[in-house]
C-alpha cells in the first residue's frame, strides 16, 4: 500500500500534470452508469472492469493511438493514467486480447446511452441548450472552391462536382 501512495504522490515523474488533470476531470464527469461494471456473472474470474476498459479507449482516442498495442505501451509507461482509468496498477494490466474482446463485444446501444446521458447532464448544467443541439452522422468531405470565369474556353467539366453561380465545386 505504501508503494501505491508513493507512486500516486509523485506523478510528475511519469506523466505531466496537465494530462493527469485532463483525464481526472474527464473521468469525474463521465457517467458510465449505463454500462455494467463487470461482465455478467459466470463461473470463473471476475474479469476487468468494463468502465476501466472504456476509459482506456477514451485515452486511446484522446492520445490518437491507432492500435491497442500503442495504448497498452502508453498505459504501462504511465501508470497514473492507468490508475485514473480504473485499473489496479499493483496487478497486471489487461492483455491485448482482453481489450480486443471488449471492443468487439461492446454494444453500440451503450455508446448511444452514454452520449444521451452526457448531453442531458450538460443541458441541466446550462452548458448547452437543447434548441441548438443536433446530431449528424454524415461524413464531412473536403471541397475545393474554384472560381472559373464563364468565358474560359475548353474547361474540362469531368472533375467538377457541381456549379452554382459560376463557382465550381470540386469534390476532393
Amino acid at each position: 500500500m505504501y508503494q501505491l501512495q508513493l507512486l500516486l504522490n509523485i506523478p510528475e515523474l511519469f506523466t505531466s500534470q496537465s494530462k493527469i488533470d485532463f483525464y481526472s476531470s474527464m473521468f469525474e464527469n463521465l457517467d458510465l452508469s449505463s454500462i455494467p461494471e463487470f461482465p455478467s456473472s459466470s463461473p470463473g474470474r471476475k474479469g476487468y472492469s468494463h468502465h476501466a476498459l472504456f476509459r482506456a479507449f477514451i485515452v486511446m482516442k484522446a492520445e490518437r493511438f491507432g492500435t491497442i498495442s500503442d495504448l497498452l505501451d502508453y498505459l504501462r509507461n504511465n501508470l497514473i493514467i492507468a490508475h485514473l482509468c480504473g485499473f489496479n496498477i499493483l496487478k497486471p494490466l489487461p492483455s491485448y486480447w482482453t481489450f480486443r474482446l471488449f471492443i468487439n463485444e461492446f454494444s453500440h446501444d451503450y455508446l448511444t446511452s452514454i452520449f444521451q446521458n452526457q448531453v442531458n447532464i450538460l443541458k441541466n448544467m446550462g452548458v448547452i441548450f437543447s434548441e441548438f443541439v443536433s446530431m449528424d452522422s454524415t461524413p464531412i468531405k473536403k471541397h475545393i472552391i474554384v472560381y472559373i470565369p464563364p468565358n474560359l474556353p475548353n474547361f474540362s467539366t469531368a472533375i467538377v462536382t457541381y456549379k452554382f453561380l459560376n463557382v465550381y465545386y470540386i469534390l476532393v
